[in-house]
């Protein structure tokens, strides 16, 4: 079964019924109503720890350490980005490396989509394919195979990335980058979390990791609130201050280009 029938199967689930004998029975339990608070949310990432093979606890222990909700998450909450004005990014840690010529950059935000959290994540993957070009960066990602699925998400994509500087003179990579989807909690729809990893160092990136925990909005049942972590160990090229400038320009414009495709 390819990935995208996998994927629309997923989301009709929830509505699917069955007729029997003149009556008609839920193929699954009754939802797992929880409430809508930071604790659950961090409590989902017990469950998906359990069935991952991505590494990125230290970005989601960033905002859920011991699976509670650190003051950063709630920091994150209080000024999610609606669509006016400019996101606020949370600079959680940048840093240089002058031995083996890297830098590391941690960021966090978080965004109010007015959609809810379903269709939230099926933005995110329809906004994958996003280029972004803001001299001296260029950043070109794409969906590719082979797609890695072993029963450890939801959904799976891998993501090929062209990431290139001043036109290829300064650099041309390729990265690639497993994308997977998670439900945090069983039969629960109303948190869900994204998780893009890079499956090997590339010339560029020695570590890349997106962490996106998704929530429905306890303040609009129509919404939902996203939290993103991104942590990137990049080489520096001897150019730590530029390579974080261009980094961080791409981030900000991302994360506002990414509210504006999901609020369509």
């Amino acid at each position: 079964m390819s990935t995208r029938w996998v994927r629309l199967l997923f989301w009709a689930l929830p509505a699917t019924v069955l007729a029997q004998s003149g009556s008609v029975h839920s193929i699954l339990p009754p939802k797992n109503v929880l409430a809508l608070t930071p604790e659950n949310f961090c409590l989902g990432f017990k469950n998906v720890f359990a069935i991952t093979k991505q590494s990125f606890k230290d970005e989601a222990n960033l905002i859920c350490p011991n699976l509670t909700p650190a003051p950063l998450l709630t920091t994150l909450l209080a000024s999610a980005y609606t669509g006016v004005g400019e996101p606020v990014i949370q600079n959680i840690l940048i840093a240089e490396d002058t031995v083996n010529l890297t830098s590391q950059i941690t960021v966090a935000y978080a965004l109010k989509i007015p959609k809810p959290p379903a269709q939230n994540l099926l933005g995110e993957e329809q906004y994958v394919p996003t280029s972004y070009s803001v001299e001296p960066l260029t950043i070109t990602p794409k969906f590719a195979a082979p797609v890695l699925n072993s029963g450890d998400a939801e959904t799976a994509f891998t993501v090929e990335q062209r990431t290139v500087v001043d036109a290829g003179e300064e650099f041309d990579d390729i990265s690639v980058h497993d994308l997977k989807l998670y439900r945090m909690h069983p039969n629960n729809f109303d948190f869900f979390a994204a998780v893009r990893t890079l499956r090997a160092p590339s010339e560029q990136f020695k570590k890349a990791v997106v962490v996106r925990g998704v929530m429905r909005d306890p303040a609009n049942p129509t919404g939902s609130i996203t939290v993103t972590v991104m942590s990137f160990v990049m080489n520096s090229r001897d150019n730590h201050e530029n390579s974080v400038e261009a980094f961080s320009a791409f981030i900000a414009a991302d994360a506002k280009s990414l509210h504006a495709a999901q609020s369509k």
